[in-house]
C-alpha cells in the first residue's frame, strides 16, 4: 500500500497516521526520525569506519521493535532514551535492522542511540575510498560517499526512503591535516594530542537521507561568491584551477535558478567536488550544498579542451543545481516517481543552457539526440513508463534509465510548449512554494499546473506518463484551393515484435505550412485514432507536422507529401530538419518506411547544411555501421558513407578556424572518429600522428583533436602501437587522463589486443573504479567477447563493480551485438544469475540484440544496393 499525501499534510503527520504496515519493499511505518546527530571516525588506511548516533523519533503507537535500514554494518549499544537497551536483528537480503525492545516503546517523542562500523568501499557506494597519484608520484587516497539511490543506510543505520526525511548533524573525526567536508559548512573543529581533528558541521534543512554527503582528503578549495552563497570548487590538490569554467558556469546558473523557480537557493554554501575515479552507474550527485562530479565532467584543462567538454560540464553542472530545488527542497516521494527528480532536471538543464547559451542550441541537441536515443528505447517491447511500480532495491537501480531521463525531459518539454512558457513557469514556483521540504506525487505537479494555465494537464500527461511507448501520427494531406486538409491517425510505433501494438495518447501538436509566403500555423490535440485539420496558405506548400519538433511523436507522411517537404527541405529550419532526418531514420528501422526513402533524403543533403545536421547524420551513419557488423554489404556501405561525408570534413578540416561556430567544433569532433572507423586512410594516418604528438606533449596537439585522433589510434592500433598506449596509461598521473587511456586500450579493433585488455583487469594495475570502464569498452567492440569473459569471471567482475550496479552491468555488456546465439546466452545467463525482479536489463539486451539482428536481415540488401549504385 502506497501511503497518499493530503494536501498541506507534512510527512510526518501523515505516517503517524497509519498504522504501521509495510509496503513492499519499504520499511514499517508508525516510527519515523525527525533529527539525527551523527559521528564518524574513518580509517581511511584499513578501509574500515566506526561511528556512534542519536536519532530523535516520533512513535505513532506503542511498539516492541522499530525497523531501520542498515546495509553491511555491524551495531550495538542500541538504547532508547539512553538506558532501555534493545537486541538488534540485521536482515542482510531486505537490508534492515529491527531493534526489539523488552517492553513497549511508548508513543510519543523518544531518543534512539547507537554504535555502529563499517567498511570504506572501493566502489562508488556508501563511503567510498579513491586511490590516485599526487603530482609528485606519492600515493593519495580521497573518501567520498555516494548515497544515491539506496546506500545512505551503509553510512549508519537509518531510515533511508525518499519520503523520510529529517535534519543531520554531522561530525568527523579526522587525521589532522585531512579536510572534512560535507553538505553544511563547518561549526567547530578541535584538535586533539592524538593527531586527530573532530569537525562539526552546522545542521543540515530537512532532507531525505540519499542527499547527505561527507567526504576527506587532501584537497584545495576555491570559492567565489553569488550573494549570499559561497560557490566552491573542491579537488585534489594542485588542479583547483581547472575548475574555474565549473566555477563560472555555476555563478551565471544560480541567479537564473533563483529567478525561474522564484525561490533563492537556501543553502549557505554549494560546494563542487570533484572525485578522481570513475563510476558505471553515475557521472554526478545532487548531494544538498555538496554535489559530486567525476573529474572527467567537472575539471577542465583550457588549453586541452574540446568543445563537447564544456557544453557537458556546462549541462552537468546546471542538471546538479536544477537538482537542488527540483529533487532536494522538493522530492518525489518514493522511486516510482523518480522522473520528477531526474526528467526535470535534464530539462531544465538543457533549458538553461539554451537560455544563457543560445549558440549552442543545446535544446535542438537534446531533441537531435536525447529524445531519439529514449524513443529507441521506449519503442520496443521491453519499455516501461515514465512512473513505475518500484518494489526492489535493484528496481530503484535500474530506473535511473534513458525512459526516466531523456523521455522524462522530452515530455516536460512537451507540456511546457502545450501549455505556454509562462504559465508552465507560474505553476513550477506554486509547486514549489507549496510543497517545499516535503515530498510529493506526480499528480500534484499537475494540479499547479493546471491552476497556473488553465488548461487540462493532467489528462494529456497520464497518457505519456502511465502507459509505455511512442506515438506514431500517419498524416495524409490533401491540397485545395485554399490550404491543406490534414489527416492525422495515431497508432503506436514500434521497433521489434509486441511493440506495435493498439494503443493511443493525447497528443499536442503543432501544423506549419513551410515553401509559401502565407506561412500558416495551427495546433491541434490529436485525442484518438482519427483527426483532421486544415492549414490555411495557398497551394504550392508543404506541411510539417510537429513544427518545431517539440512534442513527442514520431511523423509518417504519405509518399507525395514526404517529397514535397525533402524538396523544401532547406527552408524547414534546424530544428524540422532533424526531426524529418530522425523520423525517416526511425520509421525505416521500424518497418514503416523503406530504408531507401531515409536514403534518399540523406542523399540530397548539401555539405553548406547545418554542421548540427551533418552531425545526426554521421550518427545514423555509425549506427548503420554497427548494424552491419560483418555483413557482405558493410564495406561497400563504408565506402559509400566515406564519400558522403568527407566534403563535410573537406570543410571543417582538422584545424579549427577563427570564429567558427560551437557547432562546427562539435562536428569536427564527432566526423574525424566515424571517419576513421569506416577506413579514411589519411584520416586514420593524421589520427596517429597526432595521438603520438601527444603522448610526447599533450600541449603540441589542440585540445579539440586530441581526444579523437586519440581514438582512431586506438581503435585501428597494432600490438607496438597498444603497448604504446598502455604504457601511457600505466605511467599516466591523471586520473581523467590515466581513465581515457585505459579505456582506450578496450576499444580496439583487434581482438587478441582487446583480450589483453580484459585481462589487465584482473590485476592490481588498473585503479579499482576504472575496471569496469575497460570491459565495457571492450564491449564496444567485441560483445560477445566481453560477455563470455565476464561470466566466466562473474565473481572476480562483480567484486569491481558497485553494488547497484551488478544487475546490469554484465547482461548490458552484449548490447552491440546483432547475433541471436548472443542473445540466447544472456537469457541463460540471467535465469540463473538474478531474481525475478532483477532481470529487466537482460531482457532489454536480448531485445536489442534481436531488433539489429532482424534489422540487418530486413535493410542490408537495400543498404548494399545505395552504396554500389553509379
Amino acid at each position: 500500500m502506497k501511503i497518499q499525501l493530503f494536501a498541506g499534510l507534512s510527512l510526518a503527520a501523515s505516517l503517524l497516521a497509519t498504522s504501521a504496515f509495510a509496503a513492499p519493499g519499504r520499511l514499517p511505518t508508525g516510527v519515523v526520525p525527525t533529527s539525527y546527530d551523527i559521528t564518524v571516525e574513518p580509517d581511511a588506511a584499513k578501509l574500515t569506519f566506526t561511528g556512534k548516533q542519536s536519532i530523535a523519533i516520533n512513535v505513532a503507537k506503542p511498539t516492541k521493535s522499530i525497523t531501520l535500514n542498515a546495509a553491511d554494518l555491524t551495531i550495538q549499544d542500541v538504547k532508547l532514551n539512553g538506558t532501555i537497551p534493545a537486541t538488534v536483528a540485521l536482515n542482510a537480503k531486505d537490508q534492515t535492522a529491527t531493534f526489539t525492545f523488552s517492553t513497549p516503546v511508548k508513543a510519543g517523542k523518544h531518543s534512539l542511540s547507537m554504535r555502529f562500523a563499517g567498511k570504506i568501499q572501493q566502489t562508488a557506494t556508501g563511503l567510498f575510498a579513491v586511490d590516485y597519484d599526487e603530482a609528485d608520484g606519492s600515493k593519495a587516497r580521497m573518501l567520498a560517499t555516494q548515497f544515491q539511490a539506496p546506500d545512505a543506510r551503509r553510512f549508519a543505520p537509518m531510515w533511508d526512503e525518499p519520503a523520510i526525511k529529517a535534519t543531520y548533524k554531522l561530525t568527523a573525526v579526522v587525521p589532522s591535516g585531512q579536510t572534512a567536508y560535507s553538505n553544511m559548512p563547518v561549526a567547530t573543529q578541535a584538535v586533539s594530542n592524538a593527531g586527530k581533528t573532530t569537525v562539526s558541521f552546522a545542521e543540515s534543512p530537512k532532507m531525505s537521507s540519499y542527499l547527505l554527503f561527507f567526504g576527506m582528503g587532501n584537497i584545495d578549495r576555491k570559492t567565489t561568491k553569488v550573494g549570499n552563497v559561497e560557490i566552491g570548487v573542491i579537488t585534489r590538490k594542485g588542479v583547483v584551477d581547472q575548475g574555474d569554467y565549473a566555477l563560472e558556469s555555476a555563478a551565471r546558473l544560480l541567479p537564473y535558478f533563483n529567478d525561474y523557480f522564484g525561490m533563492p537557493y537556501p543553502m549557505p554554501k554549494m560546494d563542487m567536488i570533484a572525485i578522481p575515479g570513475s563510476s558505471q552507474f553515475f557521472s554526478a550527485m545532487e548531494n544538498w550544498g555538496a554535489i559530486t562530479y567525476f573529474e572527467r565532467i567537472l575539471l577542465i584543462d583550457p588549453k586541452l579542451a574540446t568543445e563537447s567538454q564544456k557544453q557537458d560540464i556546462f549541462n552537468v553542472v546546471a542538471h546538479e543545481m536544477a537538482h537542488q530545488w527540483f529533487g532536494n527542497i522538493v522530492t518525489m516521494e518514493w522511486w516510482d516517481d523518480l522522473w520528477l527528480n531526474e526528467g526535470f532536471a535534464s530539462w531544465m538543464a538543457s533549458k538553461a543552457s539554451d537560455d544563457l547559451n543560445p549558440e549552442w542550441k543545446a535544446l535542438t541537441q537534446s531533441m537531435a539526440f536525447s529524445r531519439q536515443g529514449a524513443m529507441s528505447q521506449d519503442a520496443r517491447v521491453t519499455t516501461h513508463p515514465i512512473i513505475q511500480k518500484i518494489s526492489t532495491v535493484d528496481e530503484i537501480s535500474q530506473a535511473f534509465d534513458a525512459i526516466t531521463y531523456q523521455k522524462g525531459e522530452a515530455v516536460i518539454r512537451m507540456l511546457e510548449g502545450s501549455v505556454g512558457a509562462d504559465p508552465f513557469r507560474t505553476g513550477v514556483r506554486s509547486y514549489m512554494k507549496k510543497y517545499a521540504y516535503k515530498n510529493t506525487v506526480t499528480d500534484q505537479l499537475w494540479t499547479e499546473l493546471a491552476a497556473a494555465s488553465g488548461k487540462p494537464v493532467k489528462p494529456m500527461m497520464d497518457s505519456f506518463t502511465k502507459q509505455g511507448g511512442v506515438p506514431l501520427l500517419k498524416a495524409t494531406i490533401a491540397t485545395s484551393g485554399t490550404g491543406e486538409t490534414v489527416a492525422l491517425s495515431q497508432e503506436r510505433f514500434g521497433l521489434d515484435a509486441g511493440s506495435k501494438a493498439v494503443q493511443t495518447w493525447m497528443v499536442p501538436t503543432r501544423l506549419r505550412r513551410v515553401g509559401n509566403p502565407e506561412t500558416a500555423v495551427t495546433s491541434t490535440m490529436v485525442t484518438g485514432p482519427n483527426a483532421q485539420t486544415t492549414i490555411m496558405g495557398g497551394p504550392g506548400g508543404a506541411t510539417i507536422v510537429n513544427d518545431g519538433q517539440s512534442s513527442y511523436f514520431r511523423t509518417l507522411y504519405d509518399d507525395a507529401h514526404f517529397a514535397k517537404l525533402k524538396a523544401s527541405f532547406a527552408d524547414l529550419g534546424v530544428d524540422n530538419q532533424i526531426g524529418l532526418l530522425a523520423d525517416s531514420y526511425g520509421l525505416a528501422n521500424s518497418g514503416d518506411a523503406s530504408i531507401d526513402r531515409y536514403l534518399s533524403l540523406v542523399g540530397t543533403m548539401s555539405p553548406d547544411a547545418s554542421p548540427l545536421v551533418w552531425s545526426v547524420i554521421a550518427g545514423q551513419m555509425r549506427g548503420m555501421d554497427t548494424m552491419l557488423t560483418d555483413a557482405p554489404e558493410q564495406a561497400a556501405f563504408q565506402t559509400k558513407a566515406r564519400a558522403l561525408l568527407a566534403p563535410v570534413f573537406a570543410k571543417v578540416g582538422w584545424t579549427a578556424r577563427p570564429g567558427e561556430s560551437s557547432l562546427t567544433a562539435l562536428l569536427r569532433e564527432g566526423i574525424i572518429p566515424v571517419l576513421g572507423r569506416f577506413g579514411d586512410t589519411a584520416m586514420v594516418s593524421q589520427a596517429a600522428t597526432y595521438a603520438e604528438q601527444s603522448f610526447a606533449d599533450p600541449k603540441a596537439v589542440p585540445g579539440a583533436i586530441r581526444l579523437p585522433a586519440l581514438s582512431i589510434f586506438a581503435y585501428t592500433a597494432d600490438a607496438a602501437r597498444w603497448e604504446m598506449l598502455h604504457e601511457k596509461a600505466r605511467t599516466e598521473k591523471s586520473p581523467v587522463a590515466k581513465l581515457l587511456y585505459y579505456s582506450r586500450l578496450g576499444a580496439v579493433r583487434d581482438p587478441a589486443l582487446a583480450a589483453k585488455a580484459l585481462a589487465l583487469t584482473l590485476t592490481d594495475e588498473i585503479p579499482v573504479p576504472m575496471r569496469g570502464n575497460v570491459i565495457q569498452a571492450v564491449a564496444g567492440q567485441h560483445p560477445a567477447m566481453a560477455f563470455d569473459w565476464a561470466v566466466a569471471n562473474e565473481a572476480k567482475v562483480n567484486a569491481f563493480l558497485e553494488a547497484s550496479s551488478r544487475s546490469e552491468f554484465i547482461v548490458g555488456l552484449p548490447s552491440a551485438s546483432g547475433d541471436p546465439k548472443l542473445a540466447e546466452r544472456v537469457t541463460a545467463y540471467a535465469l540463473k544469475a538474478l531474481p525475478a525482479a532483477s532481470r529487466k536489463p537482460a531482457e532489454t539486451t536480448v531485445a536489442v540484440i534481436n531488433y539489429r539482428a532482424g534489422l540487418r536481415a530486413r535493410q542490408a540488401a537495400a543498404i548494399g544496393k545505395w552504396a554500389t549504385a553509379k
